[in-house]
């Protein structure tokens, strides 16, 4: 008997049902479907099957079998097509796949998705899609690009496994399991529920190069088992809480502050209410008492609500200090100055004072896009993102990225502002290198978030791209050097993804929140920052914009959205939300 694996294609079948809709509950339960390939002759496409749109059908073989003297065939030697299957079944929510894997050549690797439908799509797509590549590494497709969610010989090579995905009833998460092994787990396919999984697909990885052999035998589809993989994980995640709605745009919610009115705690997120280009503003902002069980409007307490967005920090005496994320270009200032648009608070946020400093640079700038919000203003060569950090002496460190005159890729700078946050100087580039990756989605070194670690030294983590590997670099003296850029790794495997927000927690842990695919904490349990736990999303179907902050010693705030206005298919709605998270210790 072959032992027992759960990859990809359990993986594609569990994640799309993980984020079944309610709706998709209305689905009749059903009885399992096993193909064991038995009955079909060898060299015919399997009964009920038949070859991927544009590809070629994979075929029953007698040359091996993981139980019986029949397996179905995958054996893509073409340059020219994609060869594979693509079998329907009966519709379900919440699903327990399995299905036998013998790899016997993985030049490229191979594919399985799921096929069903989407909230408010009539046609039938797919709805979830893993892969399993040559090094034998579990990854996951949501749409947008690949994340790598197991190490490499996850899956063997010329050996059987037993690949099993279980997505229960609640659909919340897609279950992976290797060989009876809890290994991970994945989400759907897109922003947008699904309400249905009508069959699934396995294919080769493209018709680039050839030389893929891979046999499936013993496919097993029944419905959703409700109990959940032994594990230990370092957070339990609270059901999403609606913070706004809107039929056009409110999304990303980037910045949020705690603070304390009439002895009372509060909680404070702005988010942008328009779309994701430079050249629009707005933002919303809500409050909530209730540490993100309600929340009401807080527009009238908005510092910016014509500005494109903003971040928001309570400095050591109180103040709450916004500064705008976009710049302005001075005026004849040979482009080596820029206004920052920045706001104060005394009490705690129920009002504020506007003010308008300015950044300089040592070098000219280049604007950071073409487009302004302000007619007439071109913008500045940086843009200037996340909380400030305030050192011992009391000095304010911002992070930013942009241009210089001559940059072809995003240089990531800290500016430094010793009147309060008003005026900035660039301290230095924490990094740069047009040449790091070859990768088309490599943009440069951007979106740094700092924080001071358990010894003393600020730890800056930056973004270089979608689905691109995350760097960090670290100073001994308060920002003014940084050492070389390091890749983010968690047990081995990199971590990618976007804007990430880093805090210090009351235990001395740092947490790290990530984005994109979906949205995820890391702990680095020793507050240094040299070693990460593997992430754990905290939700899948958003645009992989958000944030959080730390409402008590055990638990965090998470904002997201639903998805941004340049998802495809769009979401529904358009929501920004919240979820309370407990640490666990």
């Amino acid at each position: 008997m072959h032992r027992q694996r759960t990859p990809i294609l359990v993986a594609v079948f569990a994640l799309l049902l993980t984020v079944l809709s309610p709706a998709a509950a209305a689905t009749a339960q059903a009885a399992n479907t096993v193909r064991t390939f038995e009955e079909d002759a060898v060299g015919a496409v399997p009964a009920g099957c038949a070859a991927p749109a544009g590809g070629t059908a994979a075929v029953v073989s007698d040359v091996r079998a993981a139980a019986g003297a029949h397996s179905l065939r995958l054996n893509d030697q073409s340059t020219a097509t994609t060869v594979g299957i693509t079998c329907p079944d009966t519709a379900r929510q919440g699903v327990d796949l399995s299905f036998a894997a013998y790899p016997a050549q993985l030049t490229n690797g191979f594919s399985y998705s799921l096929l069903g439908h989407l909230e408010g799509i009539d046609t039938e797509r797919s709805v979830l899609h893993l892969s399993v590549t040559p090094e034998g590494a579990l990854r996951w497709y949501d749409g947008l690009g690949w994340t790598q969610l197991t190490p490499a010989g996850t899956v063997p090579v010329n050996e059987w496994s037993t690949l099993r995905v279980q997505v229960p009833s609640s659909q919340e998460a897609a279950y992976l399991y290797v060989d009876d092994r809890y290994v991970g787990e994945a989400g759907s396919w897109g922003v947008r529920a699904v309400t249905d999984v009508t069959g699934f697909q396995i294919t080769g990885n493209g018709t680039e190069t050839a030389g893929d052999e891979v046999f499936v035998d013993d496919v097993s589809i029944g419905d959703a088992v409700d109990t959940p993989p032994a594990r230990t994980q370092p957070f339990t995640v609270g059901p999403d809480v609606t913070i706004a709605t809107s039929d056009t745009h409110v999304q990303m919610p980037n910045t949020a502050v705690n603070v304390t009115v009439d002895g009372q705690q509060q909680t404070l997120v702005a988010y942008p209410t328009h779309g994701d280009a430079n050249d629009v503003g707005g933002t919303g902002m809500a409050v909530s008492t209730d540490k993100g069980t309600t929340w009401s409007d807080a527009q009238s307490r908005n510092p910016m609500p014509e500005a494109h967005s903003y971040g928001m920090t309570k400095l050591a005496n109180g103040d709450i200090l916004a500064v705008g994320y976009q710049t302005y270009m001075t005026p004849n200032s040979g482009e080596r100055s820029a206004e920052v648009p920045t706001a104060i608070s005394h009490d705690n946020g129920l009002t504020w004072t506007r003010r308008a400093g300015v950044m300089t640079t040592p070098e000219a700038m280049r604007p950071i896009n073409n487009v302004t919000d302000r007619p007439g203003s071109p913008l500045g060569g940086f843009v200037l993102v996340h909380n400030v950090v305030q050192n011992p002496d009391g000095s304010l460190l911002q992070s930013g990225y942009g241009y210089y005159a001559n940059d072809t890729k995003f240089r990531q700078i800290v500016l430094r502002s010793t009147d309060g946050g008003v005026n900035w100087e660039l301290l230095t580039t924490v990094a740069y290198d047009p040449g790091l990756s070859p990768e088309p989605r490599y943009e440069g070194f951007d979106e740094g978030a700092i924080e001071r670690t358990a010894n003393g030294d600020l730890l800056i983590v930056m973004r270089t791209g979608s689905f691109q590997q995350m760097y960090s670099a670290r100073s001994a003296d308060d920002g003014a050097t940084w050492s070389a850029p390091e890749p983010v790794l968690a047990d081995s495997i990199p971590v990618t993804g976007i804007y990430p927000t880093l805090t210090r927690l009351a235990s001395g842990e740092l947490a790290l929140w990530i984005g994109r695919p979906g949205q995820a904490l890391l702990v680095s349990r020793d507050g240094t920052g040299n070693s990460w736990t593997p992430p754990q999303t905290v939700d899948y179907r958003n645009s992989g914009n958000g944030t959080f902050v730390p409402v008590d010693d055990d638990h965090l705030l998470t904002f997201g959205d639903r998805g941004a206005d340049w998802a495809d298919p769009k979401p529904l709605e358009s929501r920004v939300w919240s979820r309370l998270v407990t640490i666990n210790r």
